[in-house]
């Protein structure tokens, strides 16, 4: 099994809900910083639309750029957000791996069903574990862990998502989530100008129902 911490992060954000297949032209630059009280009003909205969608499933793209190389790793894959369970996270190619991330951390599990358990406690699942309010859209918990700055260019928006905690940026760097009304198109993993992962939702489907079935085979 050979999925790093930083590639665990940048899994954990796919969580964050999916969107149709459009063409956004989200703003450029980062917006000001959200503040409580004072511009926050405008963007609740959003907040409480993505928070409030249901389990879901997606196709995707992740593309691993690193320093060392001109063109990026990429890998294709299917989420699976179940509330309750957590996030599930299929990849198909270039090879089948399945990663669970839910309050208890992470669990990863390959092709042949050899599975690995990190626990909230672990570096890598308590990073990961920082993330989760990411994935569930919580604004007041996300206010908590992350300095978030907004901007709206007409129904297209940017949300960007920098670590309070000092270690944590060091490894996380920043986050940047790009939509279009209540959909999420595009999620940018920002370690270094150089290293970077960017995931790209490809198809998705809102609202679904697994199969107890699915829910064992996809989910802890």
């Amino acid at each position: 099994m050979n999925l790093k911490p930083i590639f665990l992060l940048a899994a954990v954000l796919v969580a964050i809900p999916p969107a149709p297949v459009l063409r956004a032209a989200p703003p450029a630059e980062p917006g000001p910083v959200i503040e409580p009280g004072r511009n926050d009003g405008g963007w609740r909205w959003l907040f409480s639309a993505l928070a409030a969608k249901g389990a879901m499933r997606s196709a995707f793209t992740e593309e691993r750029w690193f320093s060392m190389r001109k063109t990026p790793t990429v890998l294709q894959g299917e989420m699976r957000l179940l509330p309750g369970r957590g996030l599930s996270l299929h990849y198909t190619e270039p090879e089948e791996q399945l990663l669970v991330v839910d309050d208890a951390g992470l669990l990863l599990r390959d092709a042949k069903g050899r599975t690995r358990e990190l626990k909230t406690g672990a570096a890598a699942a308590g990073l990961s574990a920082a993330l989760l309010p990411v994935m569930r859209f919580d604004l007041e918990k996300l206010r908590e862990d992350f300095y978030l700055h907004a901007a709206r260019d007409g129904n297209d928006w940017r949300l960007d998502f920098v670590p309070r905690d000092r270690e944590l940026a060091r490894t996380l760097g920043s986050l940047v989530v790009t939509g279009i009304g209540t959909a999420v198109r595009r999620l940018e993993f920002r370690r270094s100008a150089k290293q970077r992962i960017v995931v790209i939702i490809k198809t998705a489907d809102a609202d679904v129902t697994f199969s107890e079935e699915d829910a064992r085979k996809f989910f802890r």
